[in-house]
């Protein structure tokens, strides 16, 4: 950790006069100079008056009568008027009652009082007004009993062979450092008594005991990664800069190398598309979770990095990890440096178009050797999706944080809904502009916006660029679609484009409704393969095995019905009018990926 020593107040105020000598000499008269002398005597101080606000954590493994913990101790500036609040959310991206997770909060070295309030996510100590430094103890435990499942990866995971934990369930904050999300602290970290092939990788760093993170946010701090144990960390040189990959577990389906090897050209190839290889360290990291059927994995893309899970069994598709490492980091533009105005309202754009720029990258640069065929099925895969969700035409509005984390169908209407949208913009403007431009053009001044003038993406903000391109028509387009969630006429599209397509297509269907608690059949479309096949309503569920979104896997149930168990499969399949782009030369030569 290396740190440039801060000359102190004192020294401005007491050698004023040395500087303001060397400063103007004898060039004013000395009434002038007295008056320059009290300007700059009074701006100077006022400058170096203001303290720097800075938190200091040491964090060790700890135990709870044989149950690994997180000990974190913090040392901060106390309240002059004797109450000092932490922030701790007790609810976050998706999760809740986080605050089960903290034990053993003391303070060290002094008598005072903790308040915990959940509903706030503040914890409150009293302590004496005369205090100046604070010092302050918890541990973290996990709160999730059994093996590691894709539904708690966003909880604290502690276990006596290594943490992963999201720094917003690791990390109190004083709360009078974060008025707003964007006010800026530095933070020194200390990694204490981990044993010495324990492996320390973060957001931040890797590989170092001790860090200091000089003038962050609230937003960027607690929108990171912290773990350690027995991780692979892997580094990457691309283009000079430092990307460290960090992985754990023997994967069935793959070895490091290959990952690797996509990582690394995912990340040259988007750094090139985005103009940007400003970033001297990113962190990626892949932990495994356990399923017994199917596969599943997921990401975050946070401060520096992105953190990634997945189903360690034979059924994981590499290629859906390659699409998953894409997309994360697209998200490190698209999402972080362009931010949204108002987070849901945006996701459209944020998701949608990371969804679409993560299959054409893939496409454009055969990452994994993929080629224009895997866009087209993407494409496609995203078009069926859409169009047969049961939320296809709500409108923007609906898309809200309550909708979107408690609802699969609401949570995927954004991703589809914004990345045929991108594909629609791409053509019309490569159309447009005889090919001199496309959707490039646009992300890249949104970007240059985003950096250069902090500028967020709003409704208004993204009509009026992409209008410069396509004409004031682009607004009520916009808000046919986008704002009001009218689908997009599919065959009209194509044939504007001149791509050639299918008019029809098979798509996923159950063929009917689960009950509120998802234990029986609520409702059943008498036309469906479900009702051939002999399910009912009423039916209760004892087991059930579905690859949602696939009709090649058969759907697999036990029912119960009249204190009878019947075992009951099928393709769950329909034919829909949804249009489909043909895979032929004629379309890759169209779409001039």
């Amino acid at each position: 950790m290396y740190r440039i020593p801060s000359l102190s107040l004192g020294f401005f105020c007491c050698n004023i006069h040395k500087i303001l000598s060397s400063l103007i000499g004898n060039q004013i008269n000395q009434k002038m100079k007295y008056y320059v002398y009290c300007i700059l005597a009074i701006l100077l101080c006022a400058s170096c008056s203001a303290p720097q606000n800075e938190v200091t954590y040491s964090i060790s493994p700890d135990n709870d009568s044989g149950t690994p913990l997180l000990k974190v101790s913090m040392k901060f500036k106390a309240e002059p008027n004797g109450e000092t609040t932490l922030l701790f959310q007790d609810s976050g991206w998706g999760e809740d009652s986080l605050h089960n997770v903290i034990h053993h909060m003391k303070l060290p070295n002094i008598e005072g009082d903790i308040t915990v309030n959940r509903d706030s996510g503040w914890i409150t100590i009293s302590h004496p007004k005369s205090l100046e430094t604070l010092d302050f103890e918890y541990s973290i435990k996990r709160d999730v009993e059994g093996e590691l499942t894709s539904r708690s990866t966003y909880r604290p995971i502690v276990t006596e062979d290594y943490f992963h934990v999201f720094s917003h369930s690791l990390l109190m904050l004083p709360r009078d450092y974060v008025h707003t999300s964007e006010d800026p602290f530095n933070v020194n970290i200390s990694w204490k008594d981990f044993p010495e092939n324990y492996t320390i990788h973060n957001s931040f760093g890797s590989g170092q005991q001790e860090q200091f993170i000089e003038q962050i946010n609230e937003r960027k701090f607690h929108s990171a990664v912290f773990m350690g144990g027995d991780f692979r960390v892997h580094h990457i040189n691309v283009n000079n800069n430092d990307v460290a990959f960090a992985i754990r577990g023997d994967w069935e389906v793959f070895d490091d190398t290959t990952i690797i090897d996509a990582l690394e050209k995912t990340i040259l190839t988007q750094r090139d598309l985005m103009q940007d290889h400003s970033q001297t360290y990113f962190s990626v990291s892949i932990i495994p979770t356990v399923q017994e059927r199917g596969s599943s994995f997921q990401g975050t893309g946070l401060t520096n990095s992105f953190a990634m899970s997945a189903s360690n069994n034979e059924f994981l598709e590499l290629q859906g990890l390659v699409y998953l490492l894409n997309h994360e980091h697209q998200h490190n533009w698209i999402g972080h440096l362009i931010k949204n105005e108002n987070e849901e309202e945006q996701y459209w754009f944020s998701e949608g178009f990371t969804d679409y720029y993560t299959i054409k990258n893939i496409a454009k640069n055969k990452i994994n050797n993929s080629n224009e065929d895997y866009f087209i099925e993407e494409l496609n895969g995203f078009i069926k999706a859409l169009y047969n969700s049961p939320v296809k035409e709500a409108p923007n509005s609906e898309i809200n944080y309550d909708n979107f984390w408690t609802s699969r169908d609401y949570e995927k209407l954004p991703y589809r809904r914004g990345a045929v949208f991108a594909f629609y913009l791409d053509q019309k403007i490569q159309q447009q502009t005889d090919g001199e431009k496309s959707l490039d053009d646009v992300i890249l001044r949104i970007k240059e916006d985003a950096l250069n003038k902090t500028q967020r993406l709003s409704h208004p903000y993204f009509m009026s660029v992409v209008s410069e391109y396509l004409g004031e028509d682009f607004k009520s387009f916009f808000e046919k679609h986008i704002v009001n969630g009218k689908l997009i006429d599919l065959q009209t599209m194509f044939a504007e484009f001149g791509y050639e397509y299918d008019k029809t297509s098979d798509v996923f269907d159950l063929g009917f409704e689960y009950s509120d608690d998802r234990r029986s059949i609520a409702s059943i479309d008498k036309n469906s393969e479900a009702y051939k096949a002999g399910l009912r309503v009423n039916d209760k569920f004892k087991r059930i095995s579905v690859y949602n979104g696939y009709i090649e896997y058969k759907a697999e149930f036990t029912v119960v019905r009249d204190d009878k168990e019947i075992d009951i499969s099928y393709y769950p399949v329909k034919h829909a009018n949804i249009a489909q782009l043909k895979i032929n030369d004629h379309n890759k030569k169209i779409l001039n990926l």
